[in-house]
């Protein structure tokens, strides 16, 4: 079965760590999967360590839409005559499959937020929605909260399939290499709080800063550790010492490896207001029994239930999340059943097997039917 994956991302975000992370699963004797990337992409040489064909296109970087892409995308497609393609937010490479008659034709979503009101009602709904399906036989949606945007948008509910996001898991650290680390990163004895998440506004940080405000005032014990990088970065470092925090909050930056960071977090936070599905930073948290603290933004009330393997909390309310955070803290039996619900819903849905064995069965499905005849360039 020949699938090309496309991406329009230069960077290594979600939707890059969960296309490796399933090809790293895959059944490579079924399915010989080729990527396209845009020229210059970061993945290329991702997908390479694992073994993966790579094809770069010109155009499309970091845009769903390019006409110059389009163009680009058809000639490969032209050339390795898939017989699946999965688009994963590329509209150009979407395009280009239809135009090509690729007889299975799917469209990843990755992102949940609220669809505008104009695109919800008669006639723009019925327009998008029957674009997406002329352009796709088929769409995945990494969480219910993805779903929803689609039905909303006029898409078929018969025509998505829901797979979550899952994840290879972490090492869980010995005590012995925890407490090391925990010295090195000048937490040791302390009760850290982190986060992992783009610094940028959909993401929250703000929210986090303040609820570290209001604990730190309560219990010097208190570390609060933000990992990863972005736009907003120095804007959030100003805001730590404005709120007279940043003694207390670690930045770490951009870094490949965060197992080590998860192992040193005692909860994971998750502070989304603005896009989120399933995310990787809390499949990642459980897999090493982290309870989660999360907004009740997008995919997160799933991801997380309320009272078991965490709290949800409104959004922006950063009162609500310190108080959460506060809770479990200072209750060691919640914690200690929080971590263990937390690990158990790792195993059950958010890990790597599940999501690439549903993913490669839609595959298999979808297949089936284009090898009968029936599905065809506008099914």
């Amino acid at each position: 079965m020949k699938v090309i994956e496309a991406l329009s991302d230069t960077n290594i975000g979600g939707a890059g760590r969960l296309l490796l992370t399933r090809l790293s699963n895959s059944d490579r004797g079924e399915f010989d999967t080729t990527v396209i990337l845009p020229r210059g992409s970061m993945l290329e040489g991702e997908f390479g360590k694992i073994g993966v064909r790579v094809i770069c296109f010109d155009g499309g970087a970091d845009r769903s839409f390019d006409p110059r892409a389009i163009g680009s995308i058809f000639g490969i497609i032209k050339a390795e005559s898939p017989d699946i393609i999965n688009a994963h937010g590329c509209l150009s490479a979407r395009i280009a499959a239809a135009l090509c008659g690729v007889p299975v034709r799917i469209y990843t979503r990755h992102c949940a937020y609220e669809v505008p009101r104009a695109m919800r009602i008669f006639p723009i709904k019925q327009l998008v929605g029957g674009a997406n399906m002329l352009l796709s036989n088929h769409t995945v949606a990494v969480a219910d909260a993805a779903r929803k945007n689609l039905v909303d948008m006029g898409v078929r509910e018969g025509r998505i399939k829901v797979i979550i996001n899952g994840v290879d898991g972490l090492r869980r650290y010995s005590d012995e290499e925890r407490d090391r680390f925990r010295r090195e990163l000048g937490v040791d004895g302390c009760f850290v709080v982190g986060i992992c998440a783009r610094i940028e506004r959909c993401k929250g940080h703000e929210c986090f800063l303040r609820a570290a405000r209001i604990l730190s005032r309560e219990n010097e014990g208190y570390r609060f550790l933000i990992v990863g990088d972005g736009a907003l970065r120095g804007e959030c470092e100003a805001l730590s010492r404005a709120l007279g925090i940043e003694d207390r909050v670690i930045f770490t930056g951009f870094c490949r490896d965060v197992e080590r960071y998860f192992n040193c977090m005692d909860i994971n936070v998750n502070c989304s207001v603005g896009t989120e599905t399933s995310s990787l930073a809390l499949s990642e948290g459980m897999s090493i029994g982290l309870p989660a603290v999360v907004s009740s933004y997008g995919g997160n009330p799933y991801m997380v239930r309320h009272g078991e393997n965490g709290f949800v909390y409104p959004v922006g309310d950063f009162f609500a999340l310190a108080d959460m955070i506060r809770r479990i803290a200072e209750d060691r039996e919640l914690y200690q059943g929080m971590s263990s619900a937390a690990y158990a819903r790792y195993l059950s849905e958010l890990n790597s097997k599940k999501m690439t064995e549903q993913t490669e069965e839609l595959y298999r499905e979808l297949y089936r039917e284009y090898v009968s005849g029936s599905v065809g360039l506008t099914s």
